[in-house]
């Protein structure tokens, strides 16, 4: 699709450009009657193939995904879980914490979140193994994938 928009486009500048510069008598008639068939040659040429049993405007074979912009974009989406996860677990929780979220390039769903716990505030004695299995059950729950904590 996109070739053929060039070449019409391409096509249709040159002809402004020889209209311009070619000489108003016979010989100019005749050459700017020949730019409009050339016009009409590259409008109807998917048409063409088409009816030869090709496709209209462009194969479907050739139609791929993008595999470094679907990489990008699966990168951003967890930074972004990332930096959201550790601000909630710190509202939450009072914890400050290193997340990691592994998602899938197929369909972009998680597959796993692993997060560390480096500070965890003011809290009893014993009170930081419930905060480590609060925020496992929360975040499986949330995510629905595998969840380690430590």
């Amino acid at each position: 699709m996109k070739a053929y928009i060039l070449s019409v486009a391409g096509v249709i500048l040159i002809s402004a450009i020889v209209s311009i510069l070619v000489p108003s008598g016979k010989m100019g008639k005749f050459i700017k009657g020949m730019t409009k068939l050339f016009i009409l040659a590259v409008l109807i040429s998917p048409l063409v193939s088409w009816l030869r049993g090709g496709d209209f405007l462009f194969s479907s074979k050739d139609v791929g995904s993008d595999e470094k912009y679907l990489k990008n974009y699966v990168a951003m989406l967890t930074d972004e879980d990332e930096v959201a996860i550790e601000a909630d677990l710190k509202v939450e929780y009072g914890i400050g914490t290193d997340v990691e979220v592994f998602r899938s390039f197929d369909d972009f769903s998680y597959e796993k979140i692993k997060v560390v716990v480096s500070d965890f505030g003011i809290n009893g004695d014993e009170t930081h193994i419930d905060i480590l299995s609060n925020v496992k059950t929360r975040l499986a729950r949330l995510f629905g994938c595998p969840v380690e904590v430590t």
